[in-house]
């Protein structure tokens, strides 16, 4: 991760530093103090952390004398780190700016120092890590799932990261992390009104059960047609998001393989109010259209098949229509 190739850098300059600082006088130390204070005044934030942080280790070989310096450096440098942080997230190099954001938290932590520094830190930090893990789901979720935990160390109720773990759980198929984190993202977007942050959430939980229905009837065996599995995974995936369209349509075909032609009208009707894309909605017009045919509702029937008169759907709806008196 970020911040341990960060401290393993840090080692060895600090090792660097050890072995070149016996010998060294007070006088050495001042000059390495204006060193790092003249990279500070052109703005040089990196650099000028490497000078105070060897002032620091030059410091402890001296004693007492350089006591003042030390304290200088250990003041200056969680803000250096802060600043060095702004400076990348103006880059919009939101990557490298995470592990300075860090160091400005643990240091100012170790310092006693930088309250204020440290409270800005910690407010930018848990957004950087969700946003770079939302950037690396897709291609590293393992390292995605790192920084998401990470910011939700540093701000538990903060809901987007809780989003970003659990839809990585998703991909993951771990469905029980997934449900404790999607469910969570609901609890706190809710208690927010980030409504886009609970959608998100709700698509995520129940797109995963609709998955599993339709596994579930991939792998039905045609002859015994036992449609309870998937029927109990596209009910659960509208117990997190009622609104699913696929869902419902997935239960309105069933019904109307069970002969359940008022639950099929009734998940198909609901299917409708959400889908958006054409040919879906002709697929689910045609399902309608078989329900209220098989309740011998044939106007209806004739109505909805008019509507599924669409790319592939349309053969088949217009042989059903073939069968109703009149419907043209």
């Amino acid at each position: 991760m970020i911040m341990t190739k960060l401290k393993s850098a840090l080692i060895l300059v600090l090792v660097m530093i050890t072995g070149a600082i016996f010998g060294q006088t007070y006088e050495d130390v001042v000059a390495k103090f204006n060193t790092g204070a003249d990279h500070i005044n052109k703005g040089e934030f990196t650099i000028a952390i490497t000078h105070l942080q060897e002032v620091l280790a030059m410091a402890e070989t001296i004693g007492s004398e350089a006591d003042d310096l030390a304290g200088k450096s250990k003041t200056q440098i969680p803000l250096l780190n802060y600043q060095a942080a702004i400076g990348f997230m103006r880059q919009k190099d939101y990557e490298n700016a995470i592990p300075y954001l860090e160091n400005t938290i643990d240091l100012a932590n170790a310092y006693g120092n930088n309250a204020e520094y440290k409270d800005k830190a910690m407010k930018y930090l848990p957004q950087l890590l969700t946003g770079v893990g939302n950037q690396r789901i897709n291609s590293d979720c393992e390292g995605a799932v790192e920084l998401f935990e990470s910011a939700v160390k540093y701000s538990p109720t903060y809901a987007k990261a809780h989003l970003g773990l659990g839809l990585c759980h998703k991909s993951n198929y771990n469905e029980e992390e997934m449900i404790e984190s999607l469910t969570k993202a609901i609890e706190l977007a809710s208690a927010k009104n980030d409504a886009k942050t609970v959608v998100m959430a709700q698509e995520g939980l129940s797109s995963y059960f609709v998955e599993m229905g339709k596994m579930e009837l991939e792998d039905m065996d045609p002859a015994a047609e036992d449609f309870d599995y998937a029927v109990e995974a596209f009910e659960r995936a509208l117990e997190f998001h009622p609104e699913n369209s696929d869902a419902n349509y997935q239960l309105s075909i069933i019904n109307n393989r069970l002969a359940e032609y008022d639950l099929a009208l009734k998940y198909g009707l609901k299917a409708l109010e959400s889908e958006t894309v054409e040919v879906k909605i002709a697929a689910i017009n045609y399902e309608i259209g078989n329900a209220y045919y098989n309740n011998a509702e044939l106007d209806l029937a004739c109505e909805a098949f008019k509507k599924a008169l669409v790319d592939v759907i349309e053969d088949i709806a217009r042989a059903k229509m073939e069968r109703i008196p009149g419907c043209e």
